[in-house]
């Protein structure tokens, strides 16, 4: 097992940066949570705030047609942003009952979208575990809300789906652990522990490769060390090598081409790594 310095690619940008993800264009976003802002990152490194949701995003992902998805915690919803900069609630309640906050979102190549719902930080948790991982899919034009594992997760953050779209896999960070869903049969999602962490706080987010390899953001608090920790895990859920960074407070992870980038909360800042 290897150990891989990941590099600065912009330092200092804000306190509670989290969720890199890109455009179809290959644009590097970030979302800035305590300003409440998206920010784009040109490769000559400017930043440029694009929109303010008026409250605390949490994870971002477009469609392919550009339209801009974001979760907020202060809004507890699911927000659809337009090109015009016009911005609206798609989801707020699951059978009339408000979620409790959506925290991390993922839009799948067939159209369909996961979410997961736990609050802020400490609202679920180990003795909370009342968080949901979610799905939008679309039938018939219709777009219908419906839960894959309802109410039973104690923090669930990073989502992320495999290249052949049957995996779905979530980061529990108050249980510091992976699960993977899948469907047998098609249309009923079960649920297993793909990987099982140890130490530090756990598991806040997940990127996925082009071969199907799991790269974990492995999140700890600033006071107990001073480097973060991204594992490597295989389809198989070996750990193939560990990616490090100044700051433990990992909070987003993103591939584009043959690069991770991730956020790190304590320095404020994006780090790149080439894999």
């Amino acid at each position: 097992m290897s150990k891989i310095k990941a590099v600065p690619f912009i330092s200092d940008v804000a306190g509670n940066i989290c969720c890199p993800f890109f455009d179809k264009a290959g644009q590097l976003h970030v979302l800035l949570q305590e300003a409440g802002e998206i920010a784009s990152i040109s490769s000559t490194k400017e930043l440029r705030r694009i929109h303010s949701t008026g409250g605390q995003p949490s994870g971002a992902a477009f469609d392919h047609n550009g339209v801009l998805y974001v979760t907020d915690f202060a809004h507890a919803a699911v927000l659809v942003v337009q090109d015009t900069g016009d911005q609206e609630v798609i989801v707020g309640t699951y059978e009339d009952k408000p979620l409790i906050g959506p925290n991390s979102i993922i839009y799948t190549r067939d159209g369909t979208v996961f979410f997961t719902d736990s609050g802020p930080f400490g609202e679920t948790g180990f003795h909370n575990p009342t968080g949901s991982l979610y799905m939008i899919s679309n039938g018939g034009g219709t777009q219908m809300l419906r839960p894959v594992s309802l109410e039973n997760l104690a923090n669930p953050c990073g989502v992320a789906v495999s290249p052949d779209g049957k995996f779905v896999y979530v980061a529990e960070m108050m249980n510091n652990r992976i699960l993977r869903f899948f469907q047998k049969p098609d249309g009923v999602y079960h649920c297993s522990v793909f990987y099982q962490l140890q130490g530090r706080v756990g598991p806040s987010s997940i990127a996925v490769d082009k071969q199907g390899c799991l790269y974990i953001g492995h999140y700890d608090i600033a006071n107990s060390t001073m480097e973060g920790q991204v594992l490597c895990i295989s389809q198989n859920g070996e750990l193939l090598n560990t990616i490090v960074t100044t700051g433990p407070e990992v909070s987003g992870l993103a591939i584009y081409k043959n690069t991770l980038y991730i956020t790190e909360i304590s320095t404020g800042s994006v780090f790149k790594v080439d894999l």
